[in-house]
């Protein structure tokens, strides 16, 4: 036992004499200092797009730093700055290090989505194939508590670092962040249906999402009409040749429509696999995208725009956009596939079909303190349409109150995506 003992004390005293442990020791140090958060908000200020989606940003600066004066560690600072993410509603924003357990991310971890109506917090969509939606969870019902906590409460509490009065907007958004729970962590929820209280137990949000598609993309017929479902698969350089193959496929059989859907898009993905999958639907070179860039107009007045493009692959001819074309998009659909969904619509000119998106805002840049003890991911440009609508604002042109789970538990999107090629193909 002694001897047992005396190695597990020599391990202990090896590692605090580790330079991990010294630079831990020095990063909290730091980050108990003067000369952390004004760091931390000169990297904000100079390079986030998107401060102006609070109403008084010096407001809220100046509140997280007085609470980042009280802390002693610099896990204890990165969840003050994870804070301002969810003051901002950006799932687009992420802190490393964080105090305890990392929150899953949204809404890449979300099986479920809730909006505010009233005082009230209601499930608005169910990802299908979810664990939630195999247990019958459905839109419609309240979400009231979880962990025998009231929602609302959580939500406040996550906000509490750097707001003192929440706005509905923001109280919303934490409730998505607190729902999905932290990593390797059950969830327990209390739920308001039909006059009755439902308490549910749900597994951590990573392992609750179903086993989803096979492979990059599946292609499924619905009488006479074709379906392409990317699986979470826009971040992967392999789909470009397995949607050109789909495509040859669909090109050969000649069905009467085609649905292109990204619902299960929820992790973003790349713009060179973006524009590849549009490219098989233009006619000619367009804009993509739009790119306003935060730091030169932030550091020294000068604004910088710059416009991505879109290019037809193969003839131009050959490709679905001679027979009606349907695009699905909803809650999970994040990032790259917001882009994608949005410039189906702008520069295609294709009908969307579906529910408010992702809002994972603008592009994924990181950033790192001097001494690299913290580290800060967030968009340095915002993103436009080329009509020139924000990307956040955008929404399907067809909007359903749910986009993957009607509360009969069916798939509403898909449902109104075949009503509308089969009316288009009647000459309704």
């Amino acid at each position: 036992m002694r001897r047992a003992f005396a190695a597990a004390a020599l391990v202990a005293l090896a590692a605090l004499g580790s330079p991990a442990h010294a630079q831990q020791v020095d990063c909290d140090a730091w980050a108990a200092g003067d000369d952390a958060w004004p760091e931390v908000e000169t990297i904000l200020r100079d390079n986030y797009a998107y401060l102006s989606r609070v109403d008084d940003i010096d407001a809220l600066m100046a509140q997280a730093g007085a609470s980042a004066a009280g802390v002693s560690s610099v896990a204890e600072l990165g969840t003050i700055v994870e804070s301002l993410g969810y003051a901002f509603r950006d799932g687009h924003f992420h802190v490393r290090p964080v105090a305890g357990a990392e929150r899953a991310w949204i809404p890449s971890s979300s099986d479920f989505w809730v909006k505010r109506e009233g005082e009230r917090f209601v499930v608005a969509d169910v990802r299908q194939g979810s664990v939630a939606h195999v247990q019958g969870v459905r839109p419609g019902w309240e979400l009231i508590a979880m962990g025998g906590q009231p929602i609302a409460s959580l939500a406040r509490a996550v906000l509490t670092p750097v707001a003192f009065e929440p706005t509905a907007e923001q109280v919303e958004y934490a409730v998505n962040v607190v729902l999905t729970g932290r990593l390797g962590q059950p969830r327990t929820f209390t739920f308001g249906r039909d006059d009755e209280t439902v308490r549910m137990e749900l597994p951590p949000a990573q392992d609750a999402l179903g086993e989803g598609g096979d492979g990059l993309l599946s292609v499924t017929d619905h009488d006479g009409i074709s379906r392409i479902r990317f699986h979470n698969s826009l971040g992967n350089n392999e789909l470009i040749p397995a949607f050109d193959a789909a495509m040859a496929a669909i090109d050969a059989a000649g069905p009467d429509g085609l649905i292109i859907d990204l619902r299960d898009t929820a992790s973003g993905g790349n713009t060179t696999v973006a524009r590849a999958i549009l490219g098989h639907f233009m006619r000619e070179p367009a804009v993509y995208q739009i790119h306003r860039n935060h730091y030169e107009e932030a550091v020294f007045g000068v604004p910088r725009q710059y416009a991505e493009y879109v290019f037809v692959r193969g003839d131009g001819q050959e490709s679905p956009h001679y027979r009606p074309v349907v695009v699905l998009a909803g809650y999970w659909t994040g990032s790259v596939g917001e882009a994608l969904a949005m410039a189906f619509d702008k520069t295609g000119n294709y009908p969307t079909i579906g529910t408010g998106l992702g809002d994972l805002l603008g592009t994924l840049n990181s950033n790192q303190t001097d001494n690299e003890c913290l580290t800060l991911s967030f968009a340095w440009d915002s993103l436009y349409a080329s009509d020139g609508t924000a990307r956040e604002e955008w929404e399907p042109s067809v909007l359903l109150p749910a986009g993957d789970t009607a509360p009969d538990g069916s798939d509403p999107a898909l449902a109104a995506a075949l009503e509308l090629l089969a009316a288009r193909g009647s000459g309704d």
